[in-house]
């Protein structure tokens, strides 16, 4: 799945809110993002369905390129990716608040 999306807030913060959700995915799912300055390689299983990818963030920019299973586009993986890159960069919601989610 290739995902491209935009922000407007700095560089530091976006990577602190895709830092909180790499820590909710790794405490929900097992699905682990590590960073190396603003790459970050997705790896891991959800309900036996392989992810393996990137994701590059540049000012004002995200793209990611995560290699997924056929069932997991069919059961709506991309969209639910998609959702949850749009509600971490919202800047309507505190890091507090995105902390707090962490299972």
């Amino acid at each position: 799945m290739k995902i491209d999306r935009s922000f407007t807030m700095p560089m530091d913060e976006a990577m602190e809110r895709l830092g909180a959700l790499s820590d909710y995915w790794l405490a929900k799912y097992g699905v682990s993002v590590t960073w190396d300055g603003q790459t970050g390689r997705v790896m891991g299983k959800v309900r036996g369905v392989k992810f393996d990818g990137q994701i590059r963030v540049e000012p004002g920019r995200l793209t990611a390129d995560i290699q997924a299973g056929f069932l997991a586009e069919r059961l709506g993986g991309k969209k639910y990716v998609e959702g949850k890159l749009d509600d971490y960069l919202n800047p309507a919601h505190t890091m507090e608040e995105l902390r707090a989610r962490v299972p």
